[in-house]
């Protein structure tokens, strides 16, 4: 009778535990499921920064100091998500903007990085370019300025460069332009030349570092660019 009244309390206190989770389990589950839920949610609004969508990458601009600004450079950014987002764009220098602010946006948007030179003395300047997208979507654009002294050696003599090149075939062309500046991409004279490929170009101060290009031209146009080169007047 006392082992009968041990086992019946023993399997009592069992069934009741197993009773107590068993009403509890619903709970556990529901909580994992909740929290489940939650993790996927900000996953999934995750994946649209999984690949930039911003081009081009970084931005260089080169100028000469006391003279005009670069040209203005475009950025343009590509959403991967799903409906319309809100697209904000921020710089951390006085000599940069990056306009507009503020726009909404479905599949893309276009901005403009712009510089001042002004007050600027020579020498290399960075700063960053911010792009957020929405509130969990982070790009920053490195951006770096460099500007060149302004022109004038200490002796302010000139001297010359000679340039030659390979002709254009395939196609008639009516000649060639010779274009130089004092900072790369960035030209401030222009030489217009017939079907020759070769040129001397004067009027280069010593001591100074000078960018040089070439297009062909016709009555349809002008080609783009070759590519540049440049040298440092001895």
């Amino acid at each position: 009778m006392t082992l009968m009244r041990h086992f019946l309390m023993a399997h009592t206190n069992q069934t009741a535990r197993s009773h107590r989770m068993t009403t509890t389990t619903p709970w556990f589950w529901q909580i994992i499921g909740s929290t489940a839920f939650v993790c996927l949610g900000l996953v999934s609004d995750g994946l649209a920064c999984h690949t930039p969508g911003f081009n081009p990458t970084s931005l260089t601009y080169y100028a000469v100091q006391g003279a005009t600004n670069p040209p203005n450079k475009t950025i343009t950014y590509t959403s991967t998500a799903s409906g319309s987002v809100t697209l904000t764009a921020s710089d951390n220098a006085t000599w940069l903007t990056v306009s507009p602010a503020t726009q909404s946006m479905t599949t893309s948007a276009t901005l403009t990085s712009a510089v001042k030179t002004s007050g600027l003395a020579a020498g290399t300047y960075n700063a960053t370019i911010t792009l957020k997208m929405n509130t969990w979507c982070t790009y920053t654009i490195p951006t770096t300025l460099i500007i060149s002294p302004a022109s004038g050696g200490s002796s302010g003599t000139t001297s010359s460069a000679a340039l030659t090149w390979n002709a254009v075939t395939g196609t008639t062309i009516s000649g060639y332009k010779v274009y130089v500046g004092e900072a790369p991409k960035l030209y401030t004279r222009t030489i217009t030349l017939g079907t020759v490929t070769s040129t001397t170009v004067g009027s280069l101060t010593r001591g100074r570092t000078y960018y040089f290009a070439v297009a062909a031209y016709n009555s349809a146009g002008t080609s783009p660019t070759s590519n540049e080169v440049s040298k440092t007047i001895p």
